[in-house]
């Protein structure tokens, strides 16, 4: 289930962000988002769709993941995981809402809704991190593979420093909703959940626990065994040395009598 999900979502939510061509940057004007959105008003909404469907596979690997998750750490996950639900699903509301009515959107209204959508990808990194750095940890102890911890790592670095995003200038690559939100976070972002989905299709690493019935338990239980039969006979020698003194001890005595 988790690997099968990991896969729907990914070509779910890949293909929705191939559906329509990005929102204009913030260093276009409100007359060319409404050019925009009554170019691709139908597309906008089956996006809306795809990214409907999507959320919920992702749900599925999100839950998955947090049933291998103990302590704080998976209390840090829960919330993380409820956040990026919850900007994508608000995100989708306001680009499918401006494909409702486009003849009448006015340039105004059709900015200030875009300029919102743009500011909610490069926020959207801490609650990817509050997901990324938990399964780091989990991984580290066993509970995840070796390789999604690194790709955990490599997304949560990537989003730490896409956080800049938020305070960047119009036009470059660090800007808003710019290149660096959809052309690396953006891709970043599906690969890992996807990584995600099939590293839980897999058992936890046992880490150096040896199972029971593997060879090195069978020599501990061996050597349990043998030095309980070496403890009990110390008490077998010592009493026939006790036995053994004592007819010794009687025949003295009866020569001194």
């Amino acid at each position: 289930m988790p690997v099968v999900a990991g896969i729907t979502f990914a070509v779910l939510y890949g293909v929705a962000l191939l559906t329509v061509p990005p929102l204009p940057g913030i260093d276009s004007s409100g007359l060319d988002v409404v050019a925009h959105v009554n170019d691709h008003a139908a597309a906008m909404r089956t996006q809306a769709l795809l990214v409907t469907f999507a959320s919920l596979a992702l749900v599925v690997v999100l839950s998955q993941a947090r049933s291998r998750l103990t302590g704080p750490y998976a209390y840090m996950f829960t919330i993380g995981a409820a956040v990026v639900l919850a900007k994508i699903t608000i995100a989708t509301w306001f680009t499918a809402g401006l494909a409702l009515h486009p003849g009448e959107l006015g340039s105004a209204t059709a900015r200030t809704i875009t300029d919102v959508v743009t500011m909610s990808v490069p926020v959207l990194t801490v609650a990817n991190i509050m997901v990324a750095a938990p399964i780091l940890l989990a991984a580290n102890e066993g509970r995840f593979p070796r390789w999604v911890g690194i790709a955990a790592a490599v997304f949560g670095v990537e989003q730490l420093i896409e956080t800049i995003t938020i305070i960047g200038p119009p036009g470059s690559f660090i800007s808003p909703g710019g290149p660096m939100n959809l052309y690396l976070g953006g891709p970043l972002f599906v690969l890992f959940f996807l990584a995600l989905g099939v590293a839980l299709s897999l058992p936890e690493d046992a880490g150096s626990d040896a199972p029971a019935g593997s060879p090195a338990s069978d020599d501990v239980e061996s050597g349990d065994t043998a030095g309980d039969s070496a403890g009990s006979d110390a008490p077998a020698d010592s009493s026939a040395a006790v036995s053994g003194s004592s007819p010794g001890s009687d025949s003295v005595g009866s020569d001194r009598d």
